[in-house]
């Protein structure tokens, strides 16, 4: 009876053993002459469009899968921003390429700053990563010299990142002396515009030969700083070129 049941078990183990080799066998070597997958180089799909990338990938026998979506300053909506594979990596037919597609910039909602002084509507801009862009001055009997009276855009519209809040600030009352800007160092063609700004005007233009860019203006009347009444006239003093001597300011 022993020696029966030793002989049960070795022929067992034989023929596990004998199983085990044929899996193995199986496995590296008959499945792999059956069943050749090729490889398939992943081409470069960041910068086009999903569509434009699932017909492409489809010509070289892969299959395209939405990953995620995602903001980009710089990828219009619905164009690839990333991969996964990445390009010229090289996986088996039939396999999934990841793609992230753009959601197109993140918006900021633009700060309320009207009410408030120059100096806080500055850094609420800037907290939510806006940039100031021009500040006007504009009397009023409302609001007090410095607060902001009206912004563009109006708060709560949504912006892209960096965009600018333009503002008009109290210059106090209309009776009021307003501050003369300064305008020295300007070409002439933004002086009227820069004057505006600040309830001003632009008055006489003198010219003086100088060497250097001409067109710039040399010297204002009132100067920088001063007090004067809205509507004031800043007269100029401005470059010009050595040939031109007609008209030259003696001063």
């Amino acid at each position: 009876m022993n020696r029966l049941l030793r002989t049960l078990l070795t022929s067992a183990l034989a023929a596990g053993s004998t199983g085990l080799l044929f899996l193995a066998a199986l496995d590296k070597l008959i499945m792999p002459a059956i069943v050749q997958v090729p490889m398939v180089t992943v081409p470069d799909l960041r910068g086009g469009t999903a569509e434009a990338a699932r017909e492409r990938v489809a010509g070289e026998g892969l299959r395209l899968a939405l990953r995620d979506s995602v903001f980009s300053e710089s990828a219009p909506i619905g164009h690839i921003v990333d991969q996964a594979p990445g390009t010229g990596e090289e996986i088996k037919r039939a396999r999934r390429v990841f793609v992230d597609v753009s959601r197109g910039p993140r918006l900021y909602p633009v700060p309320e700053v009207t009410g408030g002084s120059e100096r806080e509507a500055g850094l609420k801009i800037q907290g939510g990563q806006l940039r100031r862009g021009t500040v006007e001055y504009a009397s009023s009997t409302s609001f007090p010299s410095g607060v902001v009276i009206r912004q563009r855009p109006a708060s709560g519209e949504r912006v892209e990142r960096g965009s600018t809040v333009h503002l008009v600030v109290s210059s106090g009352s209309p009776s009021a002396l307003k501050r003369v800007p300064d305008v020295v160092g300007l070409p002439i063609d933004v002086v009227a515009d820069s004057l505006r700004k600040y309830e001003m005007t632009l008055g006489a233009i003198r010219r003086r030969t100088v060497d250097g860019a001409p067109g710039r203006v040399l010297s204002q009347t009132p100067e920088a700083g001063a007090r004067a009444p809205r509507r004031t006239a800043v007269e100029v003093v401005i470059s010009a070129p050595p040939a031109a001597n007609a008209g030259e300011d003696p001063r």
